[in-house]
């Protein structure tokens, strides 16, 4: 298949390698897949500044110019596109950048992100019924064969992967997603060094810490590309979706940014959307288990329940250092108490306040009435299950949830405290968890829950975080190893349970008349 170059190329009379590159890929190769879909493979701006960068030599030596070259952007704005046409350039004998018995490797956090580059490549071929590169399965994971020796090898997903190459061209694809302590980009950087190639990066920004140290810190031989949000910037601002996603309209539709942040906020928390959709500075494995905006759009001064009314109580068990906490969802009105307690044995509340980092937070919380001291030197759970029932008064109990695994410890205070509530078990593990949280982030987003300000769930929610498996179920965390999140844990215990029942099928009675 010929391509014509288009009239708005050729009015620029190549100079560089990067001008070269850019004009063959568009006289011989089609975009096979997305909005613009079978025309001529045309670089956009920001793709053609990046390869200026990474293919300019310099004038001393001849080497790179750039040892190491970073291209960070959000998803799908065409860097698998742009390394794939690379490496197209590098292994096509009619490539004004082919090199002969050229050497390359990419690698990814796994084996399955790794082929996606290569895949691509041949995808490129076959839009235009080209088959200069075989793509080779054996031996596994397979690489690129090309003609006068070329070769493009796919590496494994291991720590040490990249050790013992000698290359020309070193790819590291979705950098950002790289465990910790990881060797690979040390090793791939090594690998570059017989044959003094370079090395190319991509990926959002993730929370790779050596990924965001060359992003952050660059050293003279390092390029850096960076098209991201900040962490402060409005994620429902389409001048921000445009600010970090260059060609937004050509690449990515604009209908597609609207209806993915639609569905972040839907679902409670936009902070994937911000990691993924604008490459902003955040961990794309935490979240806020409900970000301030829509905690606070709960918050009502007149809030109280409806007289009689019954409720669900959520109870997070302490101990010596941490709180005893207790949430109350009532069923009607939806409304939302907290309480929390600590031992007043060993430490005042300013010294605990100071020990957990929080400064007078607890003292405040008491002089607001929201937290009170027990005797002994831990919690002692039955005087405050006495108090929590004064607060709750002539309320019903429909349900107490607590952690499984302390469920002697939470029957021996109820007995002591002679109270008969119904006892609802449920654990902090991925499953319990996970519907825990979502039921609570629907609780809120519904405009369901109603609570005066509580400073005591407020500094409780700052402290928490939710952790994201790579399955996407969630469990609620410490952000750090001091935080005191037990309210948080008590909250979605009560939210649960509210939730629950009010997905509940309603019964039905069937009447028999004699």
């Amino acid at each position: 298949m010929t391509l014509k170059l288009s009239k708005t190329l050729k009015k620029k009379r190549p100079t560089t390698d990067a001008d070269l590159l850019a004009e063959w890929l568009a006289d011989s190769f089609i975009v096979p897949a997305g909005i613009s879909r079978g025309q001529p493979l045309l670089l956009h701006s920001f793709q053609l500044g990046f390869l200026e960068d990474h293919l300019a030599r310099d004038p001393e030596d001849g080497g790179p110019l750039f040892r190491t070259s970073v291209l960070s952007t959000p998803r799908k704005l065409g860097k698998t596109t742009l390394a794939s046409a690379l490496v197209l350039g590098r292994m096509c004998e009619d490539s004004p950048i082919f090199l002969p018995n050229f050497r390359g490797a990419i690698t990814a956090p796994t084996e399955g992100h790794a082929l996606i580059v290569p895949q691509n490549a041949i995808a490129l071929l076959e839009a235009v019924e080209r088959d200069d590169l075989k793509l080779r399965k054996t031996p596994a994971p397979g690489y690129l064969s090309g003609p006068k020796g070329g070769h493009f090898a796919i590496l494994t997903g291991s720590k040490t992967q990249g050790h013992g190459q000698d290359l020309d061209l070193a790819i590291v694809d979705e950098a950002g997603l790289l465990p910790r302590q990881s060797e690979t980009l040390q090793n791939v950087f090594d690998a570059t060094a017989a044959r003094d190639g370079s090395v190319l990066l991509t990926g959002t920004r993730g929370d790779a810490p050596e990924y965001n140290e060359i992003i952050n810190n660059p050293d003279r031989r390092t390029a850096v590309h960076l098209y991201a949000a900040d962490k402060e910037d409005d994620p429902a601002d389409p001048k921000v979706w445009a600010k970090a996603n260059p060609g937004l309209g050509k690449i990515k539709s604009r209908r597609f940014m609207e209806d993915a942040y639609e569905k972040a906020a839907k679902s409670g928390s936009t902070v994937e959307f911000q990691v993924w959709q604008l490459n902003a500075p955040l961990s794309p494995t935490r979240q806020l288990l409900l970000e301030y905006q829509t905690l606070s759009r709960a918050y009502d001064e007149e809030a109280k329940p409806i007289p009689g009314e019954s409720c669900f109580v959520g109870l997070d068990l302490g101990g010596s250092a941490s709180m005893t906490a207790a949430t109350i969802v009532f069923e009607q009105s939806g409304v939302i108490q907290t309480l929390g307690a600590f031992p007043s044995a060993e430490l005042d509340l300013y010294a605990r306040g100071k020990r957990d980092m929080v400064g007078t937070t607890w003292v405040d919380c008491a002089a607001r009435g929201e937290l009170f001291e027990t005797s002994g030197a831990v919690t002692d759970v039955a005087e405050f299950l006495e108090e929590l029932a004064k607060r709750i008064g002539p309320h019903p109990v429909l349900s107490l949830s607590c952690d499984r695994y302390r469920d002697a410890e939470c029957r021996t205070a109820m007995a002591r405290a002679k109270l008969v509530w119904p006892l609802k078990y449920r654990g902090t593990g991925p499953k319990d968890g996970d519907n825990d949280i979502r039921a609570t982030r629907r609780m809120f987003l519904s405009g369901k829950a109603k609570l005066k300000r509580s400073l005591l769930l407020e500094a409780s929610m700052g402290e928490a975080d939710v952790k994201v498996a790579a399955t996407g179920s969630m469990q609620l965390d410490k952000s750090h190893p001091h935080a005191r999140i037990d309210v948080a844990q008590s909250l979605v215990l009560a939210c649960s349970a509210y939730i629950s029942n009010s997905d509940a099928p309603p019964p039905e009675y069937e009447v028999t008349v004699i």
